[in-house]
C-alpha cells in the first residue's frame, strides 16, 4: 500500500511514471551485484575475458543508443498561426519560451518502455497464477511460455508472442489523441498548411499517428526482442550472471522520461504567461 502511494505521488507531481521510477531504482540496486560479480570472476584473468568484457561493452552502448533513438524519434508536423504569432509574442513580452517551435512532435514510441514492461508481466501472469493455485492449466501455460524449458514449446513461438505484444502495447491508444490536438490548435490559432481545420484536421493527424507508432511499434519490438534473445544468450555462456540488456532499456526510457517532465515542468509558467497573455 505504501509503494503504491510513493508511485502515485511521484506521477501526480509530474516526473515522470511513478512505478517505472520505483522498478528503475530496484533495477539499478541489482546492478551492483552483478558488477561485484562481474570484478570478482574477472579478477586475475582479465586477458582471457577482456573479448567478452569489451563484447559486453559495445553491445550495451548499441542497445542504449537505440532506445534512445526508439524514445525520442518523432515526426514533426509543421504549424501556420493566424491568430498571432508565438515568436512574437515572447519576443514582446520578454518571456524565456524561446525553444517552443512552430511543429506538433508526434513521437514514434509516445509511451516509452511501457509496452515492454505491461508484456514482461503479461508472460509472467501464468508463472504468478500456478504459484498460487497450482493449477496444471496455468503450469503447463507457464511451461509452454518459458524459453529455456526443454518440455516447452520452441523458444521462437515465445520471442514471437513477445514482439507481438510489445507491438500492441505501443500502437494501441485509449484517448482521442487527434481530436484532442485539432481542438488546441483551433484554440490557439494554429493549422497545418494545405489542410483544412476541423474534419480534415483529424483524420490527417489520425494517419499520421497511426504511422509513427506503427513503425515506432516495429522499432521498439525488435529492440525488446533482441535484448530479450541477449539476455538468453549472455545467461547460458556465463550462469553467474547477466548483464540484462531488458533492463537496460527500462532505465534509459525512464531517465527520458523523468527528463522530459523535467523541461515541461521549468517552461510552463513561461508559457501559461503568454497563453494567458492572448487568451488561448
Amino acid at each position: 500500500m505504501s509503494m503504491t502511494w510513493i508511485c502515485d505521488t511521484i506521477s501526480e507531481s509530474g516526473f515522470g511514471h511513478g512505478s517505472s521510477l520505483i522498478i528503475c531504482a530496484g533495477i539499478l540496486t541489482g546492478y551492483t551485484d552483478t558488477l561485484y560479480k562481474m570484478l570478482s570472476q574477472f579478477s586475475g584473468n582479465f586477458v582471457s575475458w577482456w573479448p567478452y568484457i569489451f563484447a559486453v561493452l559495445g553491445i550495451f552502448t548499441v542497445v542504449t543508443m537505440w532506445a534512445v533513438l526508439v524514445t525520442e524519434g518523432c515526426r514533426k508536423i509543421k504549424l501556420q498561426y493566424y491568430a498571432f504569432k508565438l515568436a512574437s509574442a515572447t519576443r514582446n513580452g520578454g518571456s524565456p519560451v524561446t525553444e517552443v517551435e512552430p511543429y506538433i512532435p508526434f513521437n514514434i514510441n509516445p509511451m516509452g518502455m511501457q509496452p515492454v514492461l505491461t508484456t514482461t508481466y503479461l508472460l509472467a501472469f501464468p508463472s504468478i497464477m500456478a504459484g498460487i493455485f497450482g493449477s496444471p492449466f496455468w503450469e503447463n501455460l507457464r511451461e509452454i511460455l518459458n524459453p529455456e524449458n526443454s518440455i516447452g514449446a520452441e523458444p521462437w513461438v515465445y520471442y514471437s508472442i513477445y514482439a507481438f505484444f510489445v507491438f500492441l502495447f505501443n500502437i494501441f491508444d485509449i484517448a482521442n489523441l487527434p481530436k484532442e490536438i485539432a481542438d488546441y490548435m483551433t484554440k490557439m490559432g494554429a493549422r497545418i498548411p494545405n489542410i483544412k481545420p476541423g474534419k480534415a484536421t483529424i483524420e490527417y493527424l489520425t494517419k499520421i499517428q497511426a504511422s509513427t507508432r506503427f513503425w515506432g511499434g516495429l522499432l521498439l519490438s525488435a529492440l525488446a526482442t533482441s535484448s530479450t534473445l541477449l539476455d538468453h544468450y549472455l545467461r547460458r555462456i556465463n550462469e553467474g550472471f547477466a548483464v540484462g540488456f531488458t533492463s537496460v532499456l527500462i532505465i534509459v526510457g525512464s531517465i527520458i522520461e523523468l527528463r522530459r517532465s523535467y523541461q515541461a515542468y521549468n517552461v510552463m509558467p513561461s508559457l501559461s504567461k503568454v497563453l494567458r497573455r492572448y487568451g488561448a
